[in-house]
Order: C-alpha cells, then structure tokens, then sequence
C-alpha cells in the first residue's frame, strides 16, 4: 500500500501495471487461507441486469464487455487500471489490476490509497465470463474477489463473491467505522455501475437487438 496526498485529479496508473514494484509482488491470499480462522468476511452480491426487450444474450455480451475494460466503476470512490487494457487484449493470470482509491476527500481528493491485485483465474464461456483476481502484499486488504457475469434461465446476474479481512493494522484498527463501510460503498457502486451501463448501452437509440 502507498500513500499518495493532494493527488492528481487525472492521473495516468498506466506505468504501475508493469512496474516490476507491483507486477511481482507476492500474493498475501492463498485459496483456503480462511479456513478454520474468525474475522473474514465471505460476501455475496447479486444484481440481475435488465434490459426491456433486449434478448439476454445481448445483455450478457454488453455486461461482459463492460467487465474486460473494468469501465463500470464509481470512479469518485476507486479506479482500476488493468494490464490487459493498457495492452490491447484480454485478461489472462498473472495480470495486474492496480487499484487507486480515493480515501479522503474535501472538495477534491486529498489522499489516495495504492494497491494491487492479480488475476488468478479467468473463465470465458458462452453464458458464464469470471475473474478471479487476488491481492498482493501490501494491499489494505487480504483476499480474493470473483467478479461473475452469469447467463441461466433466460436472465443475466452481476455476482460478487468476495472472501477478505483487514490486512494491515492500520485497517484492521478502523475496520468498523471505514475499512468495512467504505469496502460495502464500492462494492454497492460496483453493481449499480454495471446495471446503469449496460442499461443505457442498450437502450441507446441506435440500438435495435429485441427480444
């Protein structure tokens, strides 16, 4: 984790996701870590994406799309840049996610948090898009967060499964009253992000894919 204070409004994260400094930093989760331990949190989100009359496979395809270029985020709170994006091409394991969170704010931003995670997993099927990505040393938090876009019965889901806790004393010490609050916030901006975007992508006047 890094501090930065009275940050850039634009700042270009771009470098970091091949920065030997967060590309090849160890992880801090190993799948099971939790097991047998108390203070870890096992979330499950779920948003449906609607569409009127637009054929769930379209909305599957658009939701999918959306999560690739990690462009559905409530950027007041956090912005991803992910390795992939900034090459041109699809995730695959081992990318780097390079997470910038704005921690404090007061009219503009005053200090933002630098972290990173990895992609450990990547599903890519006609009705089924996952990642899984993982955190690294030195991130506020520990653990692994799987981001589902989900085609079953005619419907299209958004899911979160995230397993975390406080990884730092610092974060562990204001668990209560910021970490875990703000935690839920960008998880909760996360889904109304994905469910307005794909929304408005697909009910743009040039859009005519119905059911």
């Amino acid at each position: 984790m890094q501090l930065v204070f009275f940050p850039s409004p634009t700042p270009d994260d771009t470098p970091y996701t091949t920065s030997p400094a967060w590309a090849e930093r160890p992880l801090s989760y190993q799948l099971g870590d939790e097991q047998g331990q108390r203070g870890w949190h096992d979330d499950h989100w779920e948003r449906p994406l609607e569409v009127p009359n637009v054929a769930p496979s379209y909305i599957f395809e658009q939701a999918r799309a959306r999560l690739i270029n990690f462009d559905f985020l409530p950027t007041e709170l956090v912005q991803f840049t992910t390795r992939w994006n900034t090459e041109g091409r699809l995730p695959q394991v081992g990318d780097v996610v390079f997470q910038r969170t704005h921690f404090l704010r007061l009219g503009r931003h005053l200090m933002d948090v630098l972290s990173a995670t990895r992609i450990a997993e990547v599903i890519d099927e006609p009705q089924r898009f996952i990642l899984r990505y993982v955190t690294t040393q030195g991130h506020p938090e520990c653990g692994t967060a799987y981001y589902q876009i989900i085609q079953e019965d005619n419907r299209v889901f958004f899911r979160i499964h995230a397993v975390s806790q406080p990884a730092l004393w610092t974060t562990r010490l204001v668990k209560p009253i910021i970490t875990r609050p703000l935690q839920i916030r960008i998880t909760k901006g996360i889904l109304d992000g994905m469910a307005t975007s794909v929304l408005l992508d697909l009910t743009d006047e040039g859009f005519n894919h119905n059911v």
